[in-house]
């Protein structure tokens, strides 16, 4: 379900409306199952106050289907870049692990959010906000990333890498990432998140899954709270004078304060954490998170690197693939839509496609046998693939082999 362009701007032009996402209707504070349409205010005002001009409309047409509105109070929300106390995670860690103080050294502080991560270009990195590693207009390539952060005492001498690359965030229109990425040494950085174990892979919000989501923060520790909405569309301030809009946003329950941005908001699986999104402002009502999916748009795919500093690849929480079998399923969702793929049979993944789909296998040692499975899952209307790490494009019994880095 869309929200179109005009219909927010519509709705965010009205007295103390700020932003707006689909969500779940919430009476009495309980999330019901009836989809909305989530209109974000500062500060709730009786309808009897506001001219009638001004009101929120009970109900709105998206995709031709009408929904019902639900008000839903969020107070100012700000970046948190700035810091109470949380013990232990303000203190200089080595190795250091995700969820503690860090930034760049013209800030204060944020959090240093994930565990090692690899580019598609092969660098090791780890992920925060880019205004906590890259401040607007006071940033280059090559800039120190301390840890701790300098609120939090760290100088010069507590640098743990390098400032790779952010996204610019911008004043005059709607922005959708707040990311950044920061080059480290892997023997520097520990393999899990303080307090909720080890990265294993991506994950994303879903109004229609109750699931609990738990951050690791450097001001107020691990936390957990519920999904509000998605593709929301919100003002958010401390970047300029006036606030900014961001959209296409997760927005979750109070998860954080100030000096939290930059942790990863995920879904606790086994003994690890399922990330979501990347927090990068709240209040004391609401957390808003840059969905994953817009932070590898943004910066490429991110592979989570396990502690022998190898891609984990013996098989993640529950059933979802990771390693080389997660790096393939995002190529695929990247190019065919997440939509068209699904998991299934003996092949690793079918892809959904027009005018043909494919059958999609994953060669260990044996691309033979790879190839037997994907000729044996294809039937009319599909064509059969194989996919392996390095090597030449070729042909095998009609199947086609396709190396991925």
């Amino acid at each position: 379900m869309d929200v179109p362009r005009e219909t927010r701007e519509r709705l965010e032009a009205l007295p103390h409306v700020i932003g707006t996402c689909i969500g779940k209707r919430r009476e009495q504070g309980c999330k019901t199952d009836e989809t909305c349409l989530v209109v974000f205010v500062k500060e709730k005002v009786p309808d009897a106050q506001l001219d009638p001009d001004d009101r929120i409309p009970e109900t709105i047409d998206l995709d031709g289907v009408t929904v019902r509105t639900d008000v839903q109070q969020v107070g100012d929300v700000r970046i948190q870049a700035f810091v109470e106390e949380e013990e232990d995670r303000q203190e200089r860690l080595r190795p250091a692990p995700g969820g503690i103080s860090a930034g760049h050294p013209e800030i204060t502080t944020g959090t240093m959010g994930s565990t090692v991560l690899e580019t598609e270009r092969g660098e090791r990195v780890v992920l925060t906000n880019a205004h906590v590693a890259a401040p607007i207009e006071g940033a280059e390539e090559g800039d120190a990333f301390l840890q701790p952060g300098v609120a939090d005492g760290g100088d010069e001498g507590d640098a743990i890498g390098e400032l790779v690359e952010w996204s610019e965030v911008r004043e005059d229109e709607p922005n959708e990432s707040d990311s950044a990425l920061v080059a480290v040494e892997p023997n520097d950085i520990d393999d899990e998140i303080l307090g909720v174990g080890p990265l294993v892979g991506w994950t994303e919000a879903d109004i229609d899954e109750d699931e609990d989501f738990t951050k690791s923060g450097r001001t107020t520790g691990v936390t957990t709270g519920d999904l509000r909405g998605v593709d929301g569309r919100i003002e958010v301030g401390g970047f300029f004078d006036q606030p900014v809009t961001f959209e296409g946003l997760d927005v979750y329950g109070p998860l954080s304060a100030g000096g939290d941005s930059g942790s990863l908001i995920g879904v606790l699986e086994g003994e690890g954490v399922r990330a979501a999104s990347l927090l990068f402002a709240g209040s004391d009502e609401a957390t808003l998170g840059v969905p994953m999916r817009t932070v590898e748009e943004v910066h490429g795919e991110l592979t989570p690197v396990d502690g022998n500093g190898d891609d984990g690849d013996e098989g993640g929480a529950g059933d979802e693939p990771r390693g080389f079998a997660e790096r393939v399923r995002r190529r695929l969702e990247s190019a065919f839509g997440e939509e068209s793929v699904t998991e299934g049979g003996q092949v690793a993944f079918r892809v959904a496609a027009w005018p043909v789909g494919l059958a999609v296998a994953i060669a260990d040692d044996d691309v033979d046998e790879a190839v037997g499975r994907a000729a044996a899952a294809a039937i009319d209307g599909v064509v059969p693939v194989v996919v392996t790490e390095g090597g030449e494009v070729e042909t095998r019994a009609g199947v086609q082999v396709v190396p991925i880095e």
